[in-house]
């Protein structure tokens, strides 16, 4: 690309950065990609503005050594138990663990059967007589049963009475201990507990020392004996009792381990908890084991949450300005889609974002210094931004920048600023609120102490919320207004005094200061134009209430439009007798011009306007007033003149017409409709309420009918308002003039008509 091309390529960039885009997607990829690129700076140069307090670092210390500084905690965290230590208490936890058995009601019948059983096969193979008993069948029989019995033991059994007291007997001990429950054997398994759990139609507790064992329950049988029994009778007993017996307590394995799993998973593995902002290890003290412990488990939740080491920061940085650049993003997209004006004018839009930048630098730098929050001075971008645009993007760019500076505080993890983190955004809105609301309230600069009022008292009620909600001392409150009041005031001044006026020089926005100020009549200007052309003066001061008036109905800016009519004419200075207005009776200097000549002194009067305009370094939108009051209408007056002196000559309407432009806002357009009632309806010999509202509807369907309001956002209604407040105005200034007494018409003369012969005259009410 060759150097001319590169440069012609660049002023395209610029001049569609400046003005609205065109269809192509150059223009509009360097307009909006423009406004981006502004939105991504800021997002990513706040974030490192608030680097002073550093993200949370891992700490290497020694126990037993002395630590060199504090480290506090910048988050909640829970510090584990040692390993040792919760080893010892889930072991504590299985030990308290009750033993599971289970009462097996069934294994008692099932030794009862077996004992019924074996008494019918030794009742088949001994017989009812003894002595013919076969000895070798019966010991085979015995020892299928795995008894070994001696001939004196076995001669008792063959004993049917006795066999029949020894099988009643074991049947008793049966039923009667067996359903108590008898364990095989009673092992601690390591528990503490003197109770065991027993489950059976209902669970229970049951002392391990009141179970029944195998060896108890034998000796318990024992009472159960045959009364007559011998000794040898007593041994057999003894043998059926421990052949047939069954435990019927038995031990549910599977449930004790489950329990003891829930025991232990029950122990809390967390020794301590950590609160944000609790001093961990304090500086120029020995570190202890439990500090080191507790420092530790600070360092595990620092990499865990990817804080610890360069990629954490990172981390951490990349998504504090993701989060700065997507607040910031949303004053871009507030502004575009509802104050589009500004969003367009690159140095409006620079003006917002770059006051947005220097509050957020400036809130950075008082949190670096220690100073108090009030001290942020959130309310001179509101009254800025409020005062030059608008109340609306004013407030929208203070919550932007509360969430921004609460949101930086809040990601650097800083405890010291927990409390910060709520407050300082809630009083930043608060604050920045009714600065950004109430500016426009204000129309004298020597009314700030209305605004100081209003910022103070809102840092005030800010305090007192925070106060109440967080149960502060009193004295936040006292802190709150004073260093409200500080901020209040500084804000107040330097908006007022200092930087409002030098920002009006720059953008050419007039703010409603700026406007009062020009709407004084004794303003150099205005007091030339009552002494050059009194005629004109006093037509300005007429259209001037018919505008306001109209304004205010259609919810325009009624000060703008006084400002602006009092400066619409002051052109005519330049020629003041060629204006009917300012002409004695019988006295017209057209009358000895030709009807070309004249047109041009009288369209002339807008351009000597806009030069008067920027002599005195007028605003921009008193410009708009002169260019804009009579748009591009014809004079017609003259260019029938000139019709009928040369018919035969080819006229150019160019040289009868108004430069213009026409009217590209309702307050011009206003004035445009008011200045042509003003003029017509002064001319009129009988102004009725009924004549003056017909020639009202007369000129602005004349307007509408010549295209004049085609490019104003004047509604159909707002027509029909202003031509009703039109209508009321001109009604209260020609009403009936009262009857006076005779005595008195003897000494008061009659009004005396003028005018020029052409109508362009004025009866006194």
């Amino acid at each position: 690309m060759s150097a001319a091309r590169f440069r012609e390529t660049w002023r395209d960039a610029a001049r569609a950065i400046d003005r609205r885009p065109g269809e192509g997607w150059r223009d509009q990829l360097f307009h909006h990609g423009f406004r981006v690129f502004v939105v991504v700076a800021i997002a990513i140069v706040v974030p490192l503005l608030f680097r002073s307090h550093t993200l949370p670092e891992t700490v290497d210390v020694q126990e037993g050594a002395v630590a060199t500084e504090d480290v506090i905690a910048a988050f909640e965290f829970t510090v584990p138990k040692r390993p040792d230590q919760l080893a010892r208490e889930r072991e504590d936890a299985e030990r308290v663990v009750l033993q599971v058995y289970i009462l097996d009601a069934a294994a008692a019948d099932t030794a009862l059967a077996n004992v019924g059983r074996f008494f019918e096969q030794a009742d088949s193979v001994f017989g009812s007589n003894p002595d013919r008993a076969d000895l070798a069948a019966a010991n085979a029989f015995l020892g299928s049963n795995g008894l070994t019995l001696t001939d004196a033991q076995l001669a008792y059994l063959a004993d049917p009475v006795r066999r029949a007291a020894l099988r009643s007997s074991i049947e008793t001990a049966f039923r009667t201990l067996l359903p108590a429950g008898v364990a095989a054997l009673l092992d601690s398994g390591g528990q503490s507990s003197s109770y065991v759990s027993v489950r059976g139609e209902t669970d229970r507790l049951v002392r391990r020392d009141s179970i029944t064992t195998l060896n108890r329950f034998h000796e318990d049988a024992l009472v159960y004996a045959p009364q007559d029994a011998s000794v040898d009778g007593f041994q057999i007993y003894g043998s059926l009792l421990i052949r047939f017996r069954k435990p019927t307590l038995l031990p549910d394995d599977l449930a004790t381990r489950t329990a003891r799993e829930q025991a232990r998973a029950a122990v809390d593995t967390v020794s301590d908890v950590i609160l944000e902002g609790e001093r961990i290890v304090t500086a120029h003290e020995r570190v202890g084991s439990r500090d080191l412990h507790r420092l530790r488990a600070y360092n595990t939740e620092l990499v865990r949450r990817g804080l610890a080491g360069s990629a954490g920061r990172r981390l951490a940085t990349a998504g504090s300005i993701l989060y700065t650049g997507i607040l910031i993003s949303l004053l871009a997209v507030v502004i575009l889609m509802f104050r589009p004006s500004i969003y367009r004018d690159v140095r409006a839009y620079l003006i917002v974002m770059g006051l947005v930048a220097v509050v957020m630098v400036s809130a950075s730098l008082i949190q670096q210094a220690g100073y108090p929050s009030e001290l942020i001075p959130v309310a001179l971008l509101a009254l800025l931004v409020g005062a030059l645009y608008d109340g609306l993007i004013g407030f929208v760019a203070v919550a932007v920048v509360a969430g921004v500076v609460g949101g930086q505080i809040v990601l650097l993890g800083e405890a010291v600023f927990a409390l910060a983190a709520v407050s300082v955004p809630f009083k930043m809105i608060a604050a920045g609120g009714a600065g950004a609301l109430g500016i426009r309230r204000v129309r004298r600069r020597s009314h700030s102490w209305v605004l100081i009022a209003l910022i103070g008292g809102a840092y005030f009620l800010a305090g007192v919320a925070i106060v109440l909600l967080r149960s502060l001392p009193v004295r936040e409150i006292l802190q709150a207004l004073f260093w409200g009041g500080v901020s209040a005031t500084l804000c107040t001044v330097l908006a007022v005094a200092a930087f409002i006026p030098a920002l009006e020089k720059l953008t050419g926005v007039s703010t409603d200061q700026t406007l009062l100020e020009l709407s004084d009549l004794n303003a150099p200007l205005l007091r030339e134009l009552s002494r050059e052309a009194p005629g004109t003066y006093a037509h300005s001061i007429n259209v001037a209430n018919l505008a306001e008036a109209a304004c205010l109905g259609i919810g325009g800016n009624p000060l703008l439009v006084r400002a602006g009519v009092y400066y619409h004419d002051i052109g005519k200075m330049a020629n003041p007798q060629f204006f009917v207005e300012n002409q004695p009776r019988g006295r017209n200097p057209h009358d000895r011009l030709p009807p070309r000549r004249s047109a041009a002194i009288i369209r002339d009067h807008v351009k000597e306007g806009l030069r008067l305009a920027s002599e005195h370094r007028l605003p921009r939108v008193i410009h708009d007033f002169i260019r804009e009051h009579h748009g591009t209408t014809m004079i017609s007056f003259f260019l029938d003149k000139a019709r009928e002196a040369e018919p035969d000559l080819d006229l150019d309407p160019s040289d009868f017409a108004y430069p213009g432009p026409k009217p590209q806002s309702r307050e011009t357009a206003v004035v445009m409709l008011a200045d042509a009632i003003e003029s017509a309806t002064r001319v009129l010999q009988d102004p009725t309420p009924d004549l003056i509202r017909t020639t009202i509807d007369q000129l602005v369907n004349a307007r509408i009918t010549e295209n004049q309001l085609d490019q104003c956002p004047l509604t159909l209604r707002d027509l029909e308002i202003a031509k009703a407040e039109f209508a009321r105005v001109l009604i209260g200034m020609y009403h009936r003039r009262i009857e006076y007494p005779s005595g008195i018409q003897a000494v008061v003369k009659p009004p005396v008509a003028e005018g020029d012969g052409s109508g362009a005259g004025a009866t006194p009410s």
